[in-house]
Parts: structure tokens; sequence; C-alpha cells
């Protein structure tokens, strides 16, 4: 089955003057739907790989929840349906409603904007029973170098930021002390992890097919470290 094809228009509709141009929903849709095949596929991928995830997609039209502005197009891996019953079950009725969302989560994101397509893992700042997982084996010796090697052995280009903040933290030349560094700053709970890699809109748009080929390859390089992060209640 042919990989979904991005066009030029299909990044204009991110521009800021139509971020809340309803006259925009319908090419945005286009877009999701893209990006939801892509994630899909990557879905399938993980799957073969030993990976239980479920797909979503993210709002095409301005919301509420958008801010009345659609300004990236999103869709993403997150954990499966099954995993996040257990955790809703684990933190009861109170905390349970945010971890049973597909987006209070960590994800593997495929995202679309004006400028760039992005695959990203993502720890939400709520999520934070990820990132105090997360926190507390990078404080062990053993599993710190064992993070620093998974960053070092992903594609180039792969960066990690922390909320928005500037500094990046080039995933090819991570090191124990830089990760000591990012992880003594990070605080689960206030703070996004982001792990990035991006494709400018020019490149997308002339590797046609091959561009979505790039998007699965980055989210599948992903998995080992989305499975190092996830807590497990059990």
């Amino acid at each position: 089955m042919p990989h979904p094809v991005f066009l030029e228009r299909d990044f204009l509709a991110y521009e800021k003057h139509r971020q809340d141009d309803d006259e925009f929903n319908a090419l945005r849709l286009s877009v999701r739907r893209k990006l939801k095949a892509i994630a899909d596929t990557a879905k399938a991928t993980a799957k073969e790989l030993g990976y239980d995830t479920d797909s979503a997609a993210g709002l095409h039209h301005p919301y509420s929840f958008n801010n009345f502005r659609v300004s990236e197009q999103r869709a993403y891996l997150c954990r499966s349906k099954r995993e996040r019953t257990k955790l809703k079950s684990f933190f009861g009725e109170a905390l349970g409603q945010d971890a049973n969302t597909h987006y209070i989560q960590t994800i593997i994101e495929l995202s679309i904007d004006a400028e760039v397509l992005q695959v990203a893992l993502r720890i939400h700042p709520q999520a934070w029973w990820d990132g105090e997982n997360l926190k507390k084996q990078v404080g062990e010796r053993g599993h710190m170098d064992e993070w620093v090697r998974m960053l070092r052995g992903l594609p180039a280009g792969f960066g990690m930021r922390m909320h928005d903040w500037r500094q990046v933290y080039w995933a090819g030349t991570a090191t124990d002390q830089a990760m000591r560094e990012y992880f003594a700053a990070y605080t689960p709970g206030n703070h996004w992890l982001h792990l990035v890699r991006e494709l400018p809109r020019e490149d997308v748009l002339g590797m046609g097919e091959a561009a979505a080929d790039w998007a699965v390859t980055s989210m599948a390089a992903l998995l080992p470290l989305y499975r190092f992060i996830l807590w497990d209640p059990a």
C-alpha cells in the first residue's frame, strides 16, 4: 500500500494567519488522515517488534482545547487500552481519569506545522508516573549507562529538550554528565520531556513517499526508550 505524500498545501494550512480559519478544516482533516495512516503503520511495526500500543490523532479544527488555533497537526502512539486501564485501576477514580487518556501519557508523536515534519518521544508533565520512573532509573549508574547508550544509538538528528527551554542535548553525543545535568533540572509534574527529530518542509516535499518511511523509521527507533520510560503498576 502506497505511503501518504505530503504536499506544499499541507504545510500552508498551519501558517499563523490560517490557524483559526475554519475554511482550512477540510485540508487539515486530510493531513490528519495522512498522519494517522503513518502512525498506524508505525503501530503495526511496533507490534511486530513486540510492543503493544494504540494510535490516536489530534484535533484538526479550532476548538477550546487548542485555544481555537490549529498550529500543528499530530498523530501518535501511546499505551494500549489494556495498559491504560491498569493505570486507571491502580490510581483509582481521582487520578485514574488522567491516566486513562491517550494524551496524558508518554507518547511517540508524528506532527506537522508550517515548517517541519517532526517525530518526538514526549512525556506529558501530568504523566508524572513515567517521569518519576525514568528519573529514578537514570539515578542508578547501570541504568544511566543504558539510557545514554540508547540515545547514542538513535538515527542522526535526535535531540533532547525540556519543556520550552532552548537548550538541546543531542542524542548522538550524549554523555552521562550531560544527562545528569538534564535530569537534575527535570521535574516530573512540571516539565515536558521531549526527544525530537525534525525534517524541514523542503526536504519532506522533495522526498515524496520516502518522508513517510523516514517517519516510521524514526518512530520505531524510539520504541526501546519508550519501553524504558513506561512505569508498570504491577
